[in-house]
């Protein structure tokens, strides 16, 4: 096998390397802890403490701003004095246009997302909005961005990937960030229907994010467009939690644009899914291969 191509895998590195020696072991039930935990910190006790709010923009304000700098700093030692893992693969990994085959098409997921959100920028009534709350959602939801691509697309996504393909990483991942959401949205009292359809659109976002990792290669990217995206969503709608903004939006009257480039996005997603499918194929093929080499490359004759 030619040594001078990267490896198919996003780390570029033998099994032995990605599997932990000290500290805490890189198992999938070490991530879901960790996600539980988040889920724990953001949701029940985000609720807890916005609940005791005298008005919704303060509840809004306590149940973000509150939580989630604990839940952050926990996550970020967790990673670098705790784990004892590697704190460089839970951040970064060789971005997919660096491998083979590159995937080109595959950069078009962080594009539409990052497009997406700012033709939505016009439709925000800034008149309508204190420039407090502006403030204040803006702060909230830059944590939300990374303290859930923390645990997720970080940790979770890691502790995953240690043991399992690109495929079980993506989908895992995935759906276990759509699922995260329902106790904040049960606590709120949504209806059933409403968070059925709100997992399932979480859970192609938490697809999505995994790619915009990958397309670049770094966690602070993800957690930069998830916060926008948030963010924008926040302020077009005029909400104050992840269930009533969903609705909101879905109410909204019909942008051609936007819905030509949220369409592709699905296209995009779906593709994704038989992407990390064919790539873990390739890594199987690769490895199959790799005995052979070693032995023909060691046969005197």
């Amino acid at each position: 096998m030619d040594r001078s191509r990267r490896s198919a895998r996003p780390g570029g590195t033998a099994d032995a390397d990605r599997i932990s020696t000290r500290g805490v072991t890189r198992t999938s039930w070490a991530g879901l802890a960790a996600a539980v935990s988040y889920v724990l910190m953001a949701a029940v006790l985000g609720s807890l403490i916005g609940d005791r709010a005298p008005s919704d923009d303060a509840e809004f304000a306590l149940s973000h701003l509150v939580p989630l700098p604990i839940a952050i700093a926990l996550g970020l030692l967790f990673v670098f004095r705790w784990s004892g893992w590697d704190p460089r693969r839970v951040f970064r990994e060789t971005p997919t246009v660096q491998l083979t085959p590159r995937r080109w098409w595959l950069v078009s997921i962080p594009v539409l997302m990052v497009a997406i959100s700012l033709t939505q920028v016009p439709e925000i009534s800034w008149s309508d909005q204190a420039a407090g709350m502006v403030v204040i959602v803006v702060s909230a939801t830059i944590m939300v961005g990374v303290g859930e691509e923390l645990f997720f697309r970080g940790i979770l996504l890691e502790s995953i990937r240690a043991r399992h393909g690109e495929l079980v990483t993506l989908l895992g991942t995935a759906a276990l960030f759509g699922l995260g959401h329902v106790v904040g949205s049960l606590w709120a009292g949504a209806p059933p229907l409403i968070v059925l359809l709100q997992v399932s659109a979480l859970m192609m976002d938490g697809a999505l994010y995994y790619w915009v990792r990958r397309v670049t290669g770094r966690l602070w990217v993800a957690m930069a467009v998830h916060a926008l995206t948030d963010c924008v969503l926040y302020l077009s709608s005029g909400a104050s939690s992840t269930s009533e903004a969903f609705v909101q939006s879905s109410d909204g009257g019909t942008n051609w644009a936007l819905a030509v480039m949220e369409t592709a996005l699905i296209v995009a997603a779906v593709a994704g899914v038989v992407s990390a499918a064919r790539e873990d194929h390739r890594t199987r093929r690769e490895r199959r291969a790799l005995p052979q080499t070693r032995t023909t490359e060691g046969d005197p004759s």
